[in-house]
């Protein structure tokens, strides 16, 4: 649901928690354009290439969670046409994690069509461990 009203400096933006399985991975690695064995979807891709003993989540599956986050508090429309995110990866997501991601509206700045709004985000998995932080944003028309 988008938000209606004034947004401010210091409002929050709704979270969303989103539960990652190696199934769930396979099935976005599926539609990219990797068709071969790699470090999302292979134990062996990964222990050669990363030294960990199991395969770990794409952080553009971060994104399009943060992304959800942001079309929700924005609105399709608006977050569809002017929105971004930009996300720095922290800690590996694997299987078996629940990422939520929060954020928080930082700063409003007047633009021609209205007001470009930047929110900091940042994804937490079950533990409390952050696994990444970053920034999102919208143009929100006047009016």
């Amino acid at each position: 649901m988008a938000t209606t009203g004034r947004i401010e400096i210091g409002m929050d933006i709704p979270p969303v928690n989103r539960l990652v399985t190696q199934e769930k991975i396979n099935l976005f690695e599926s539609v990219g354009i990797r068709d071969q064995p790699n470090i999302h979807t292979d134990p062996e891709q990964a222990a050669r290439r990363l030294g960990t003993t199991y395969p770990i989540a794409s952080g553009r599956m971060s994104v399009t969670f943060a992304s959800e986050a942001l079309r929700r508090f924005f609105g399709p429309d608006v977050f569809h046409s002017t929105g971004s995110v930009n996300l720095k990866y922290l800690r590996p997501v694997k299987d078996g994690d629940t990422i939520s991601v929060s954020g928080q509206v930082r700063e409003i700045n007047e633009e021609m069509g209205g007001r470009r709004v930047t929110v900091d985000l940042w994804c937490d998995n079950q533990h409390g461990d952050r696994t990444a932080v970053g920034t999102g944003s919208a143009l929100v028309p006047a009016g």
